[in-house]
């Protein structure tokens, strides 16, 4: 199956997406810092089974323009909410990965004539008093000439999500962390001002909530579940903190299976 790539303009941004099959449409958000590279292997088996699959790069990120410092959840679900209508994609099933599962949130919350279904994987709580206080930028990119940053990079890549990465998985994050540069901090600047709790009772679409049982979040599912009205959980074995790009086979089989 062929993964198509193009960009579109919105609102004077030009946003990088990945397509493939035909279909209801899915369309996935990555975490940060990443692109929807990620996404590569997950694309071609959902789009097997019949369904349009669209990936995109957050504002920032992979090949998409950046909208800049100081933004919020709600800037980044509206360019998302801007591509589904632009695209003309009249109804979509919607899945974010981290970063991308609270993007997804306020999309569905802002947009929700537009999505059918919402899938959240791997969501957390990133806006702790302390992470507001000191700011939170993941891992900072600071060059040196003898390339230590790099060495430390990818030890700290390879070695993450429960040490289960091969290299080939470990070297799609690590080139897209890179990738972010300068603009890797933006969304996670946005993430500890949206007050995640408070907005998922405003969801009022049929939710899923995925996790690895290797994950190093601190939060169970259920502390979200019980915020939405009609949600269910599934534990992905043998993933940690991105089941879609560690796992692809059993995250594609968890989703059809709840579609």
């Amino acid at each position: 199956m062929k993964i198509l790539r193009n960009f579109i303009d919105i609102k004077g941004t030009q946003i990088h997406y990945r397509l493939c099959g035909s279909g209801h449409p899915i369309l996935l958000l990555h975490m940060t810092p990443g692109s929807s590279m990620i996404y590569e292997e997950s694309m071609k088996l959902l789009a097997a089974s019949d369904y349009q699959v669209i990936a995109i790069d957050t504002p920032g990120y992979g090949d998409s323009d950046s909208i800049g410092e100081n933004k919020t959840i709600e800037d980044y679900s509206e360019i998302i909410g801007e591509v589904i209508k632009a695209l003309k994609l009249k109804k979509v099933h919607l899945a974010g990965l981290s970063t991308g599962s609270i993007i997804a949130v306020a999309t569905a919350i802002n947009y929700r004539d537009y999505i059918d279904k919402l899938i959240l994987v791997e969501p957390g709580i990133f806006n702790t008093p302390d992470r507001q206080k000191r700011g939170y930028h993941g891992v900072k990119i600071e060059l040196d000439k003898e390339g230590q940053y790099f060495v430390n990079r990818w030890k700290q890549i390879s070695n993450g999500f429960g040490g289960n990465l091969t290299n080939d998985q470990a070297f799609v994050l690590f080139l897209d962390a890179l990738r972010s540069h300068e603009h890797q901090h933006e969304a996670y600047q946005a993430l500890i001002y949206y007050d995640l709790l408070n907005e998922l009772s405003k969801i009022s679409v049929p939710t899923l909530l995925i996790s690895g049982d290797l994950s190093t979040r601190t939060e169970p599912m259920e502390t979200f579940s019980q915020k939405i009205n009609d949600s269910s959980i599934a534990i992905i074995e043998n993933a940690a903190n991105a089941p879609p790009l560690e796992q692809p086979q059993k995250f594609v089989e968890t989703v059809l299976q709840w579609l």
